[in-house]
């Protein structure tokens, strides 16, 4: 018994080994044909390609929006012109941030493309991998380039906005104070220190006094007048002088621009009697004790020009009479002179002028 069942189990392990054989040879054919390097390049590489294209699709994006930053024509603002310099002194370097990354793209891909052209997969894995950190870490500095300015450009965009925002709501009360009539001041119509002289070092100065040209040719019919204003600082007689001859060089501004004299009823000046905001009294302990930049503010709001509309834009305009037409032939007696009437109505007895007058139009309202 014991050596039919040893013939058996050699029987056994006789089939057994070609299988055996076979299955071995199949699984060195498999790992032969699996390509690691190959394979997590084919995913990698489109992966690093596309991130390549929104690092600089949104470097190009920043440098557009910074292009774009400008201080409003007519407004100053220190910090949002400091920010503008500091954005633009950063574009180029974004640019380079990128640059080194489409560097780096194209350094593994050329590394990468020869490792796989050889035998040893083995070492081409460990060229993909490589190539993939050294990559990674020029995409992740161009990433924070970006990130520290986007924040930067935002800031900057608001600031802007908050200027033009100003501008608009400006603009809106002239048109405001020209249709509906009121009082407005100005403060920001600068003059030169004790004179009547303008002075445009303040580029807000200079827009107002525009603003006010254009919101005098609003309509033929407004009319306004002008009061000038100074802050506490000097001998009251001296102010309200001064304050006078302020509100006459704003007259003679507008006048030079075009403005109808006519349109400005009357000049005056009140110097410190009617100030716009509280201000402590020259010399006083109030005065001590505020800080110099509020002290300066208040009184920079003192010195003003007041516009009081007193005829404005919805003011009818009265249209002046117009002849009445010549009765038609055929309602004037017979016998009665026909002495008014034109000759083709003489002959015919019939009004057919040949161009009739137009209807006589009055001022928009």
């Amino acid at each position: 018994m014991r050596i039919v069942r040893s013939l058996r189990l050699a029987s056994l392990l006789a089939l057994a080994a070609p299988v055996a054989l076979t299955v071995a040879a199949c699984d060195h054919v498999e790992r032969t044909n699996v390509d690691p390097a190959r394979e997590l390049w084919a995913t990698a590489g489109d992966a690093i390609r596309t991130r390549t294209t929104e690092l600089r699709t949104r470097q190009q994006a920043l440098a557009g929006r910074i292009g774009a930053l400008e201080v409003p024509d007519g407004t100053e603002d220190a910090r949002l012109a400091a920010t503008i310099t500091e954005l633009q002194g950063q574009v180029g370097a974004l640019d380079q941030a990128c640059t080194a990354v489409e560097g780096s793209l194209r350094q593994v891909t050329a590394d990468v493309e020869f490792a796989l052209s050889k035998p040893n997969k083995i070492a081409a894995k460990q060229v993909v991998d490589t190539g993939l950190a050294s990559f990674g870490a020029a995409a992740d500095e161009a990433k924070r380039a970006l990130d520290a300015v986007t924040p930067q450009v935002a800031t900057a965009e608001a600031l802007v906005q908050r200027l033009l925002d100003g501008i608009a709501a400006e603009v809106k009360r002239l048109g405001d104070l020209a249709t509906s009539g009121g009082t407005a001041d100005f403060s920001d119509i600068d003059f030169r220190v004790g004179t009547a002289e303008l002075d445009f070092s303040h580029p807000a100065s200079k827009a107002t006094l525009e603003r006010l040209v254009n919101f005098a040719r609003a309509c033929d019919q407004l009319r306004f007048n002008l009061t000038g204003h100074t802050s506490r600082e000097g001998a009251p007689a001296v102010n309200k002088a001064l304050s006078l001859a302020r509100a006459e060089a704003v007259k003679g501004y507008l006048v030079s621009a075009g403005i109808d004299a006519v349109k400005i009823g009357k000049t005056d000046g009140l110097g410190s009697a009617q100030t716009m905001v509280d201000e402590p009294e020259p010399g006083s302990p109030a005065e001590a004790a505020m800080a110099p930049d509020e002290l300066d503010n208040r009184r920079r709001k003192n010195r003003r020009v007041t516009v009081q509309v007193t005829a404005p834009c919805t003011t009818p305009v009265a249209t002046p009479p117009t002849a009445p037409p010549p009765p038609a032939a055929d309602a004037i007696p017979p016998g009665a002179p026909r002495g008014n009437l034109p000759p083709a109505v003489e002959r015919t007895g019939n009004a057919q002028p040949t161009n009739p007058a137009r209807p006589v139009r009055g001022t928009n309202p």
